[in-house]
């Protein structure tokens, strides 16, 4: 398992100019390569067509959050506090995930929301600029409401190629996309900031019930892949009870119910 992913300051400053930065061969990526694989062989429920996101990209998950996924928890406490430093804040862990990626995607953000949060993306294939590499748009996550709907952004992505091991720490507010890729998998987490005044606070669950919405089925087990389910919440981890304060499993829990009742149909 990851102890801990280094991050110098040299990192830290590449990340607060360009938004983004890679960490060049910060794990062995064979345990979490394999673990992926096996979540995605026996948790999945739809087709990829069947889940569309961001950009168009089509895709199948499967959260990675529980016992079955010891390779994944590691990565996710080897990465907080790689998260805190760059964010300048305690953060939080939301749902980490394995993912197939099918085809391209366009430019987007993941989050337009005034709120700091950090991704650590890990592809587990090669991927270069012509086989579905993440491209981004150096320093737009500083004034991201200006150009969100230029198209013609797409065509000044830079690709950030990365081999299996590497780590890509990405603000959510930066344009990016892909292009060129076919079947590819990668790992994946997020972190946003604890909150500390009323304001925040409302902000960050704004943030947390975007990604668990009523009307979203991800198409996966959610009885034996749950984000936030029993065994995260039997964990000393520190940000159990953050979590359950902010109202977080509530709303997984209400997500993965409906999920439960379409499975079942």
């Amino acid at each position: 398992m990851i102890d801990h992913v280094a991050l110098d300051e040299a990192a830290c400053a590449d990340f607060r100019a360009g938004g983004f930065v890679v960490l060049r061969a910060a794990f062995d990526p064979g345990p979490l390569s394999d673990e992926v694989d096996r979540a995605l062989a026996d948790g999945v429920r739809l087709s990829a067509t069947d889940n569309t996101g961001s950009g168009g990209i089509e895709f199948r998950y499967v959260p990675m959050m529980c016992e079955r996924t010891p390779a994944s928890m590691s990565m996710i406490d080897a990465l907080a506090r790689p998260a805190a430093r760059l964010v300048g804040r305690a953060v939080l862990p939301v749902r980490a995930k394995g993912t197939r990626y099918f085809g391209g995607s366009g430019a987007h953000r993941d989050s337009e929301l005034d709120v700091a949060s950090v991704g650590f993306l890990a592809y587990l294939e090669p991927v270069t600029a012509s086989s579905g590499a993440l491209r981004v748009r150096p320093g737009s996550h500083v004034d991201s409401a200006s150009d969100a709907n230029d198209a013609l952004l797409e065509a000044v992505l830079e690709a950030v190629e990365t081999e299996p091991g590497d780590v890509i720490a990405l603000d959510e507010h930066l344009l990016h996309g892909s292009a060129g890729g076919s079947d590819r998998r990668q790992w994946r987490v997020d972190f946003v900031v604890d909150p500390v005044e009323a304001a925040e606070t409302a902000r960050v669950r704004e943030y947390f019930s975007l990604i668990f919405p009523l009307d979203w089925d991800g198409g996966y087990d959610v009885d034996r892949y749950p984000s936030y389910g029993a065994y995260w919440r039997s964990t000393n981890r520190p940000w159990v009870e953050p979590l359950r304060e902010l109202g977080v499993y509530e709303l997984a829990e209400a997500q993965e119910h409906v999920s439960r009742r379409r499975g079942s149909g």
